[in-house]
């Protein structure tokens, strides 16, 4: 049996408390039924919190999967160290959405909101990737299997829905804006502001009312300092990136770089 106790006894988060008893749970699961067993689509922050903690269990593999290099959005799966996966194991499948997506504005929330509008759970979805002519969604492939039948919009847009294989070839194309400013500080409050083109109080407001997340984790506090590489989401307004901070200007204040991802 798992000793989860004793593994998450270092985590004073109950929200990160309650994700990590939740991948436990499916290792259980696996060591207990002698069975493959895969979790949720988590974070990076998730995952490299999960890592750690599910090496000090003994007799157990896995294998950390998004479906494509570089994704975002992964799903752990276990398995009995004596097992072999293989591809036929993962749970997870792509369906590629086709529809004139370079004469609209349909953004990454479009997407997620009409398929979530069917119903489904979030944790069944990975990356979406948007591109001019088409979109892919990563998920699981039962779920995958009922947006094809039941997804027929997005937005004003007609769309076709077809499954590809695995090794469908994934090229992705970051779209962004870069911004150059200058921020009186280095405090989240002041560069959310300054990358979502909004009032330090409005940014005050959304950060305090649990809306932003830096490094894909939930950040309350307005005077938390962020650096270069940081990445920063606002619900309902999107991501930024702090790309540069450089010196500071003869007035005191900081000079930055933010991408902002359209």
């Amino acid at each position: 049996m798992i000793d989860r106790d004793r593994l998450l006894n270092h985590i004073r988060d109950s929200e990160d408390r309650q994700t990590m008893t939740k991948i436990l749970n499916k290792a259980q699961k696996s060591l207990k039924n002698y069975i493959v067993c895969a979790t949720e689509f988590y974070s990076p922050y998730e995952i490299n919190m999960a890592i750690p903690i599910i090496d000090q269990i003994h007799d157990i593999s896995y294998f950390i999967y998004g479906a494509y290099e570089n994704a975002e959005r992964k799903i752990m799966i276990f398995y009995p160290s004596i097992f072999e996966l293989t591809k036929e194991d993962y749970p997870i499948g792509i369906i590629k959405i086709e529809g004139n997506f370079n004469k609209s504005t349909l953004s990454h929330r479009d997407f997620l909101g009409a398929i979530l509008g069917l119903g489904l759970k979030r944790g069944k979805i990975g990356d979406i990737l948007i591109g001019e002519k088409e979109t892919l969604v990563i998920g699981y492939k039962e779920i995958n299997e009922f947006i094809r039948l039941n997804l027929t919009k997005i937005g004003r847009n007609n769309i076709s829905i077809e499954p590809v294989d695995l090794d469908y070839k994934i090229e992705i194309e970051d779209k962004y804006k870069m911004v150059t400013s200058t921020v009186a500080s280095l405090r989240l409050d002041s560069v959310v502001a300054t990358g979502f083109s909004i009032s330090r109080g409005i940014a005050t407001k959304l950060i305090k009312g649990d809306k932003v997340k830096v490094n894909w984790k939930l950040q309350p506090q307005p005077s938390t300092l962020v650096c270069s590489g940081d990445v920063i989401s606002v619900r309902g307004k999107g991501r930024i990136e702090v790309f540069h901070v450089g010196g500071k200007t003869k007035k005191g204040r900081y000079k930055v770089q933010i991408k902002k991802m359209i």
